[in-house]
């Protein structure tokens, strides 16, 4: 398993003999076929496979990962997104989005914003923002509108290499498209994904099964562990 520490915003990686432990210590955590440890270990291997496995919770609970806090915390409760399979824009060389001076202006506005926070901000710090933008924006928010969406996402594609390139930047785009797109009352989901094997992270915004910014066949290669 792998987990994402905003605070320190460094990628944290859980080994079968700690699942085992946190299995047994954190409530909600998902057993995913890893059998408990043995309680009273009969050998010296087996004590100092149980000592490593937990270390770890004593180093999340230091870290501030875990808390005995139930005021605090919550259940270990992995993220749920529907399987991506369709794109918001599909590529067509005949068809060139409208940008009006609006979207410019908005595009500016979002991207020089983002990359002010991510430069000055911690990653948790960002992301809680986009959380509370996104609650907020959705009191007063009707179903989202993906023909709007797909106009707005469309111009901020095509503004988008005027500043920056994609395939390298996925949380800067997937963080600056979300708010771009905020601007204009629309709150989609912004995914942080990862995959093992080799080890690989990825983000990207979704609605419900639609992809806004990158393919849903690249997507679906990556596990969601934050969703925003």
């Amino acid at each position: 398993m792998v987990l994402l520490d905003l605070q320190r915003d460094k990628y944290v990686g859980v080994d079968r003999e700690q699942m085992a432990s946190l299995a047994a210590t954190v409530k909600g955590w998902p057993w995913g076929g890893v059998p408990p440890l043995a309680s009273s270990p009969a050998t010296d291997a087996g004590r100092s496979s149980t000592a490593r496995a937990d270390a770890v919770v004593g180093k999340m609970l230091a870290a501030g990962m875990l808390t005995t806090d139930p005021a605090i915390g919550k259940e270990a409760k992995p993220v749920e997104m529907p399987w991506p399979e369709a794109a918001l824009i599909e590529e067509d060389l005949e068809w060139r989005p409208e940008v009006n001076v609006g979207h410019v202006l908005q595009f500016l506005r979002a991207t020089a914003t983002t990359a002010l926070a991510m430069r000055l901000r911690s990653i948790a710090f960002v992301i809680g923002r986009a959380r509370s933008r996104k609650a907020g924006g959705s009191r007063n928010r009707q179903a989202l509108d993906l023909k709007a969406a797909r106009t707005l996402v469309s111009a901020f594609i095509r503004l988008r290499p005027l500043l920056f390139g994609a395939q390298d930047a996925c949380l800067f785009d997937s963080l600056a498209l979300i708010r771009f797109l905020s601007y204009y009352g629309i709150f989609p989901t912004c995914v942080i994904g990862v995959q093992t094997g080799p080890f690989g992270a990825h983000a990207w915004v979704q609605h419900e099964a639609v992809v806004f910014n990158d393919a849903p066949e690249y997507v679906r290669r990556y596990t969601p562990i934050l969703t925003v």
